[in-house]
């Protein structure tokens, strides 16, 4: 038949509908594009032909239901076929196929699959999703193996597999028939297969020979003019398995750019449990190369990682490493080996080859078994062609695949953790975007820190230029990418917050300049306020970690005044400012400095400190001294330096005025912990001084120290409260927010040790006048939680129980009341806070005329246990839904958990 006479039957069955078309034995070499006209075709027989292909356009025959082609020859299908969504019966028998497109999936209505007398030598997954299928004819094909997927066709009921090569199934289980054959390859299926891949990164700075390093290890000739790597190369390594000759490992190994500036962003890919390559240069020897900096960064992003630290261009100058001292100061690491190589010469490439063999290996997901449906998932993730999808659509594909739906996050994790995809599916404000290409996010990071406008404005993003830089992506993706940058403490949003910014901006810090703005004036002016007083501190440090100060800065934004620069900042608790503070970094002397002015300046010097001393807690074996320089005399400056346990001896011992030595001035002790002079109770021989000091009680050592000295702390509360109760009352207001925040962290510590959170600050008020013990045990008292803002709690909106009415609630949680109500007496000084205060005192003097002791010391764990565990009960009980009053639990940046109602909370939110 001619293509002429072809077209003419094509031409008057569309113009007739016709519902059949026989073109069998027709000597068809090709079908036009015009078959696709016949869209009401059900049958369609096109045997006996010469067809090597078929066009696209078949996939339009949407209402086709039989597809005869058998005797032509086929080497292909187009993926196109895979939209005939009606197809009952699909006849391929005698063609030439090698393979199926895995749309052939699609067919989801499919009953008959003929393919004998073809050369497939695999199947495609994609043949499980058949779930309709009947009939299923292999014979007489190139087939070693049947994908475990088949085993998922449960209504399969003849299966024929004659004259094809199989090895798996085994032929035993061949020679059963079809159901012994689904069920072996079903358990195949959900058999965990070891998966042998993992992560290599290769960091180190700019110009050691990362790229090179990489090359030969891939064996690519040297290249001495090598150019250096823009933004993030990803490549595969194999290697063979130490231990088993049947395994090659893989490792995805990314290779950074040599750019100073992009240093700071390759945090984001620093995944955890992989495989880094520190390189150094031995010419320029370990110190320029800053291993140590690298070390604390891997440290803190991927303590269970292994890291081989390499020495390159050894042919000039012979590596000199402290190896042995490393590995002691950075125990939390792996630090697996020192190697040797010089890229040009192959010089200990061989060693280096090993090195990463044996340290491969051993990587914690190296070998991971896994279920065939989830690598078949995995696959199908990775093939896709779109940057990023949705969690919910990352789900849904993988739960498609035959995922069980308690296994996707931690298939999620695992694709990330190897590198193949970018997920940060814990972070709330991350985890609404699957980035399935991480080359490309890093490319779009890279933008910003190549944007001009963003240099010239010294690391001002503003809106304008935000769209400029990713006009072609969906608008909900750049406040995606800020988040990210924020994340990592690469930017932080000024919000306006500086007046000469004509809208909201943020702040990449990598640009922020290294001189500092021209803040003194502003520093010096609160001086003039009224009662305003200082507060400083010092830390020594052997190092200063890399990128400390910028991340304390971005850690403190919500704080900014707008005066940022390279090695600090200078921060504000609120507008207009009550407080200022200034954190400086001298990294010549190796130091920082933290001081705090205005009229009670503790509160906020706590708030910044806590988090100073969480992130230095955080580097490993930083050797850290705390002083309080010498606040001199009136116009007397003065280089001195007390020790902070010194003065803190000093007031523990009673011995409270502390004479400098070199400018012969005398200080309090009290002034120099607190910056403020707390007066002598004027009964001072009836007060006992607490044994125990301030500082550490305050919160002003580190806050891991804190969980170490509870109970001491706790008691020293008790015996605080009773000296400071007999101050005057001004100076109360002073130390509101210190005692309120103290207790807020003691007792979170103890809800986390027996995990048991939820909010811990209320009041109890009567509905009615009268007696209290009758409105305590008659069920008319109220109990209602409280916002837990240091300094300004409050009743919540809601959170309103009736109380128990039960003496054995009062006996045990009597305790917890007691140091509750003594917190409330430093509540701020408004009409309601007064009543609260009253009715809480008046509730602990009926418990005690009950007989039940409300002074019970803490130091009685069973009691503070119980308390808790009832408290979180009754919690239990009378809010099953949790809805607590709308409190939110917010974790603050001082790394303290928090209940706030919505308006405290907001100024938290970034």
């Amino acid at each position: 038949m001619t293509e002429e006479e072809l077209l003419q039957i094509i031409q008057q069955a569309a113009e007739d509908k016709v519902t059949s078309l026989d073109l069998s034995r027709k000597e068809l070499t090709k079908l036009p594009p015009e078959i696709g006209q016949l869209s009401n075709l059900t049958e369609l027989n096109l045997n006996s032909n010469q067809l090597s292909a078929l066009p696209p356009e078949i996939g339009q025959l949407s209402n086709l239901t039989k597809l005869s082609l058998w005797s032509n020859q086929l080497s292909a299908l187009p993926p196109e076929i895979g939209q005939l969504s009606n197809l009952t019966k699909l006849n391929l028998n005698s063609n030439q196929l090698s393979a199926l497109p895995p749309e052939i999936g699609q067919l989801s209505n499919l009953t008959e699959l003929h393919l004998h007398c073809n050369q497939l030598r695999a199947m495609p997954p994609e043949i499980g999703q058949l779930t309709n299928l009947r009939l299923l004819y292999l014979r007489s094909n190139q087939l070693r193996a049947l994908p475990p997927e088949i085993g998922q066709l449960t209504n399969l009921g003849m299966l024929y597999l004659e004259g094809n090569p199989l090895t798996f199934p085994p032929e035993e289980i061949v020679e059963q028939g079809t159901k012994a054959i689904l069920t072996y390859l079903r358990e195949q299926l959900y058999t965990p297969q070891p998966q042998w891949v993992s992560k290599l990164i290769v960091v180190g700075e700019g110009g050691v020979g990362k790229t090179s390093l990489l090359k030969v290890l891939r064996g690519e000739p040297f290249n001495p003019q090598e150019s250096t790597t823009d933004g993030i190369d990803i490549r595969t390594l194999e290697f063979p398995h130490p231990s088993q000759p049947e395994v090659t490992m893989q490792l995805n190994a990314w290779d950074f750019g040599e750019q100073q500036i992009s240093h700071a962003a390759h945090q984001i890919f620093l995944t955890n449990r992989s495989l880094f390559l520190l390189a150094w240069n031995a010419c320029d020897g370990y110190e320029q190369g800053k291993v140590y900096n690298w070390l604390d960064t891997l440290s803190s992003l991927a303590p269970e990682s292994s890291i081989l630290l390499v020495a390159t261009h050894i042919d000039e100058q012979n590596s000199d490493l402290p190896f042995a001292q490393l590995q002691g100061k950075y125990p939390q690491i792996k630090i697996v080996a020192q190697c040797e190589i010089d890229s040009q010469t192959g010089q200990g490439l061989e060693n280096l080859h090993q090195s990463i063999v044996n340290t491969a290996a051993q990587l914690p997901l190296m070998g991971a078994p896994w279920p065939k449906t989830c690598l078949n998932a995995a696959q199908d993730i990775l093939s896709l062609s779109e940057q990023y999808i949705t969690p919910q659509q990352l789900a849904r594909r993988m739960t498609g695949r035959g995922v069980d739906p308690n296994q996707v996050s931690t298939l999620a994790q695992y694709l990330h953790d190897i590198g193949e995809i970018v997920y940060f599916q814990d972070n709330p404000a991350l985890n609404e975007i699957v980035i399935l290409k991480p080359k490309w996010i890093a490319e779009q990071i890279g933008k910003v820190f190549s944007s001009e406008p963003v240099k010239q404005g010294q690391g001002i993003l503003s809106r304008g230029e935000m769209n400029q830089l990713w006009q072609d992506i969906d608008s909900f993706i750049p406040p995606y990418f800020l988040r990210l940058l924020e994340h990592f403490d690469l930017a932080y949003p000024l919000r306006n917050e500086a007046e000469s910014l004509p809208e909201d901006v943020s702040l990449i810090l990598e640009f922020v300049p290294l001189n500092p703005p021209h803040y003194q004036h502003q520093w010096d002016a609160i001086l003039e306020t009224e009662n305003c007083h200082s507060l400083v501190r010092k830390w020594r440090l052997d190092r200063i970690p890399a990128g400390f100060s910028t991340r304390l800065i971005a850690d403190s934004h919500r704080f900014s005044t707008g005066n940022d620069w390279r090695n600090g900042a200078l921060l504000a608790d609120s507008k207009p400012e009550k407080h200022l503070g200034l954190f400086e970094a001298f990294p010549e002397e190796k130091a920082l400095q933290l001081a705090v002015r205005g009229a009670m300046p503790i509160h906020f010097f706590t708030l910044l400190r806590d988090r100073l001393d969480i992130m230095l807690s955080r580097v490993s074996n930083l050797k850290v001294k705390c002083t309080i320089p010498c606040p001199g005399g009136p116009d007397k400056p003065c280089s001195h330096e007390f020790e902070e346990e010194y003065v803190k001896q000093c007031y523990a011992n009673h011995q409270h005025p502390l004479e400098c030595l070199e400018c012969q001035e005398t200080f309090s002790a009290i002034a120099l912990l607190f910056g403020v002079e707390i007066p002598t109770p004027s009964n001072s021989s009836t007060v006992s001084t607490p044994t125990l000091s301030i500082p550490t009680f305050s919160g002003l050592s580190r806050f891991e120290e804190l969980e170490q000295q509870i109970d001491r702390g706790k008691t020293y509360i008790q015996s605080a409260l009773t000296e400071v109760a007999q101050l005057h009352q001004g100076e109360l207001r002073k130390v509101a927010q210190l005692y309120q925040g103290e207790f807020m962290k003691i007792v979170r510590l103890k809800q986390q040790s027996i995990e048991a959170e939820s909010p811990c600050v209320f009041v109890v008020h009567s509905r009615e006048q009268g007696n209290w013990q009758n409105r305590i045990f008659g069920q008319q008292s109220e109990l209602q939680l409280c916002c837990e803002a240091p300094g300004e709690w409050h009743p919540a909106d809601g959170g309103v129980y009736s109380l128990p009415g039960d003496n054995e609630w009062f006996h045990i949680m009597a305790p917890y009341i007691q140091q509750l109500a003594a917190s409330w007496k430093y509540a701020q000084p408004f009409e309601s806070q007064n009543n609260i205060k009253l009715e809480m005192q008046t509730l602990i003097e009926l418990l005690n005329s009950l007989g039940i002791e409300t002074h019970t010391n803490f130091n009685t764990e069973h009691l503070q246990i119980a308390a808790l565990r009832m408290w979180r009960q009754f919690l239990d009980e009378k809010d099953p839904h949790q809805h607590w009053g709308g409190l939110r639990k917010v974790l603050t940046p001082e790394g303290h958990y928090l209940w706030l109602c919505e308006h405290h909370a907001r100024q938290y939110q970034r």
